[in-house]
């Protein structure tokens, strides 16, 4: 617990000894290398103590970060517009400091919000590059997955088919962290991107795994980890268990939207006709490979956690009754439906 006889307090309290108890905090609890007293631009001092932030991201206690975070937000509106060049450069510090400290969560860096402070700055291409490569890393470190994967397509978005090529290490990261998401069951969005494309040249092996989580079932998985066997350790860089239950999830949704043979429908209190899908245990068993047991049933349960499917066991007839469940690919049919 963090011991608040030290922590900084810079609440109303004038701007230029708000600096100066930044560079005293800094110095002595953070070991930054900073002159006590400090330019007497604010701008200029502003930067020279965010060129330190990042000894901060050591910090232990999460109440500090986010009091030194507080407070040069705070000073950052001193800051005028012509000089946005600094902003950004503040903003770039802030990033690496909650990055390092796997709190970027703190930070307002949505999608929305990226793009308006680049237009306010007039970030340059490149430079917008780098600031969403940076906030991308962050959000993995401080595991927001979702909003990560939001950032990496504002990144693979500014690329067009002339440089596509350029952005083949994004691209490949991209499909990486979206395959190894847990929570993350659809990727034909991804195909979309000239970025994304483009590695069906640059990286075919890659390519190859994104179409197979596209559409592939547990049978294609099993048959791509055997033809490739260092692929899922050495370039996806995770446990084979969590493509394995991942993959079994899909499989589990395909089989729910591809089910003709077994279901019923009634009609709800809307009018609308729900079809239920009928899915006998023991066929299930057998497609994902797993005993007909209690270890089904916590597989299905857990599907339904994740919402893969929504849907309810029946144990008297030994089915699973699923109600709705996730498309893997979002096509014409799809939209149609919500419609």
């Amino acid at each position: 617990m963090a011991d608040h006889k030290i922590l900084p307090v810079f609440a109303f309290i004038d701007d230029g000894e708000q600096l100066q108890q930044l560079r005293e905090y800094l110095t002595t609890v953070g070991k930054a290398k900073l002159d006590l007293k400090g330019p007497p631009d604010v701008s200029e001092n502003l930067l020279d103590i965010c060129s330190q932030l990042t000894v901060m991201g050591a910090c232990p206690h999460p109440v500090e970060v986010d009091y030194i975070l507080n407070s040069i937000c705070s000073l950052m509106v001193l800051v005028p517009a012509e000089r946005a060049l600094e902003v950004e450069t503040l903003y770039r510090s802030l990033v690496a400091m909650c990055s390092e400290a796997r709190m970027i969560g703190e930070l307002d860096c949505s999608t929305e919000t990226l793009q308006k402070q680049f237009k306010q700055w007039g970030t340059s291409l490149e430079g917008q590059r780098d600031i969403l490569r940076l906030v991308h890393v962050g959000l993995l470190e401080d595991q927001k997955a979702d909003q990560a994967a939001k950032v990496m397509i504002m990144l693979l978005g500014t690329y067009t088919e002339k440089d596509a090529a350029q952005a083949r290490e994004d691209a490949i990261e991209c499909v990486r962290t979206a395959v190894v998401d847990p929570k993350s069951f659809s990727f034909d969005h991804l195909q979309r991107l000239c970025a994304v494309k483009a590695l069906q040249k640059s990286d075919p092996l890659m390519y190859s795994a994104l179409e197979l989580f596209i559409s592939g079932t547990l049978k294609d998985y099993r048959a791509f980890v055997k033809a490739h066997p260092e692929f899922v350790g050495q370039m996806l860089k995770v446990d084979e268990a969590v493509l394995l239950k991942k993959i079994r999830l899909l499989t589990l949704m395909t089989i729910a939207e591809t089910n003709n043979v077994s279901f019923y429908y009634i009609m709800d209190h809307l009018g609308k006709i729900v079809i239920f899908q009928v899915i006998h245990l023991d066929d299930l068993a057998k497609e994902l490979d797993l005993p007909s047991n209690d270890q089904l049933e916590e597989f299905i349960i857990d599907a339904i956690q994740v919402n893969a499917i929504s849907g309810k066991l029946n144990e008297i007839t030994r089915t699973l009754v699923v109600s709705s469940f996730q498309h893997r690919q979002f096509g014409r049919e799809q939209w149609q439906t919500l419609q």
